[in-house]
């Protein structure tokens, strides 16, 4: 029969053997969590994030506002092909309420610039930045692709998402009107991360920056 040092000598035994097992595993994990890219979304309705610019194409410029966002890598190693998503459109309707848009189903948003506009790599303590949408000066209404938008609503100073595929199937823009919109970024080798953007539109233009970021709210 065995005494008390037997059993404790056992226990000692098993204790030492899975500490020697799960060791590397710990040791790995901490690896990873200390060195593993870390995004975060940042935004400020001011400039350089929210800006005016000119719409240049062949024969014709107009002045156009965008909207944007950055994403920041705060960890110690490169965040690989990250893409950032649209995934979900709320509106206010009549009753006051935030109402879900429905059939609307995730969208790639446009990195900035003439890169790659679906996958970026973010290097350690970099930050990259992401179109949300436009509005254009109201003497060139954008026509969206929707199949079911309405003559009255085509008509309207529309916040154009920036989408770099759009689809007939469901709203590439917004009209006149109070939204939240579900923002996330994925990585190949980074959690994700998500924001929530509160938007207001009156569908007013104003030609001074100081003045547009009254009609056009994010936050």
């Amino acid at each position: 029969m065995m005494d008390s040092k037997d059993w404790i000598q056992i226990g000692s035994t098993i204790v030492l053997s899975a500490t020697a097992f799960l060791a590397p595993y710990i040791v790995d994990k901490w690896k990873f969590s200390y060195r593993s890219p870390k995004l975060r979304i940042k935004f400020k309705l001011a400039p350089p994030d929210c800006h005016q610019t000119q719409m240049i194409g062949p024969n014709l410029s107009y002045p156009v506002y965008y909207f944007r966002f950055l994403v920041e890598n705060t960890g110690k190693t490169q965040a690989e092909d990250c893409e950032v998503f649209l995934e979900k459109v709320y509106k206010v309707n009549s009753a006051e309420e935030m109402v879900e848009v429905k059939n609307f189903f995730p969208v790639n948003l446009k990195w900035s610039g003439i890169r790659d506009p679906f996958k970026r790599i973010i290097q350690p303590g970099k930050e990259m930045f992401c179109d949300i949408g436009r509005i254009q000066h109201p003497d060139h209404i954008y026509e969206s692709t929707y199949r079911n938008i309405s003559e009255l609503d085509q008509r309207a100073n529309k916040f154009i998402f920036e989408l770099p595929e759009r689809y007939y199937a469901q709203w590439d823009c917004l009209i006149p009107g109070r939204y939240k919109l579900i923002v996330s970024v994925y990585s190949k080798n980074a959690e994700k991360v998500n924001r929530k953007f509160s938007l207001s539109w009156s569908g007013k233009w104003q030609d001074e920056e100081a003045s547009i970021f009254n009609e056009l709210v994010i936050n």
